[in-house]
């Protein structure tokens, strides 16, 4: 496995992966696999079960699915009887057998709860009630907490809603410190995900005192406005966007190479990750499975050049 606190140019995927409709167990062996065979060094299980959304409020005791399609709260929200994503991060775990690091992950309560409608007779005023997201974050906080008893040592928190909440005043960022901290402190290696533009938040990210930050870089300059000095004595480091989760065309190896090397003009090459900008559930799988092994082959190259 790669060392990952030393590994410069350290590969990752985001979380998600194409299923192909398989069911769970055989999606994540064909995640494994193929992220195996791509050479990434740090891999998912490829989150087989639903969106980010879904495989959370569809488990959680005080959610349920409305006739609308929409997931609302209706009563106090309680712990699950189970681990939800635990199984799944241990059986890639196990399918690895020591040739990658697996990431565990779980969704953010910014999100989730930004994701929930409110029933009238529900004990929360609305989504942005602080009582809510900071009882989801008690929630998700186990999962963390089940996550690493499974062994993982970097569990990523995915908070895509995070930068738009923070910029529309929707969550300040005194409740996104609270609903965060011990996301950012249980782990080894805690990860944050965020998506869109972060240019403007990039400080408020930066001070909820997470290990890596996962970001988008491919349309959208967001490395140039994290700090390397304030980065470097955080000890924390950036998973930059290298290649498009959105576009279907696979980028040729030297366009990967020359993002990666635009990077490094920002953050060096010790503390820069090199990942997609985000999930890759909406490819298809030959275009998810080449755009990885690309990407690797890029980051190989400049490796070598070190």
């Amino acid at each position: 496995m790669p060392n990952i606190k030393r590994q410069p140019l350290l590969t990752m995927v985001v979380g998600s992966y194409p299923t192909d409709g398989l069911p769970p167990r055989r999606a994540i062996q064909q995640a494994v696999e193929d992220q195996l065979i791509a050479g990434v060094d740090v891999i998912s299980d490829g989150e087989p079960r639903g969106d980010m959304v879904a495989i959370f409020a569809s488990r959680i005791p005080g959610i349920r699915r409305a006739d609308d399609g929409a997931w609302e709260v209706t009563d106090a929200l309680d712990q699950p009887e189970s681990p939800i994503v635990a199984p799944d991060y241990a059986l890639a775990r196990e399918l690895t057998a020591r040739r990658a690091e697996v990431k565990g992950a779980v969704t953010g309560p910014v999100t989730l709860a930004l994701a929930l409608r409110v029933a009238p007779d529900a004990p929360y005023i609305g989504p942005e009630d602080p009582a809510l997201i900071l009882r989801l974050a008690e929630i998700l906080g186990r999962e963390v907490a089940a996550l690493v008893a499974c062994g993982a040592r970097i569990v990523q928190v995915d908070e895509p809603s995070l930068p738009v909440a923070l910029r529309t005043g929707r969550v300040s960022s005194e409740l996104a410190s609270d609903a965060l901290r011990e996301f950012a402190a249980a782990p080894p290696m805690p990860a944050l995900h965020v998506c869109g533009d972060v240019r403007d938040v990039a400080m408020d990210l930066l001070l909820l005192n997470f290990a890596v930050y996962s970001i988008e870089n491919t349309t959208i300059p967001n490395l140039a406005a994290f700090d390397d000095e304030q980065l470097e004595f955080a000890g924390g480091r950036i998973a930059a966007g290298c290649v498009s989760s959105a576009d279907p065309a696979v980028e040729e190896v030297a366009v990967i190479r020359e993002r990666i090397r635009a990077a490094m003009g920002h953050i060096p090459p010790q503390r820069l990750w090199v990942a997609p900008d985000c999930g890759l559930r909406a490819l298809p799988r030959g275009v998810a499975r080449e755009k990885l092994a690309r990407m690797v082959a890029a980051t190989q190259d400049l490796r070598a050049e070190l």
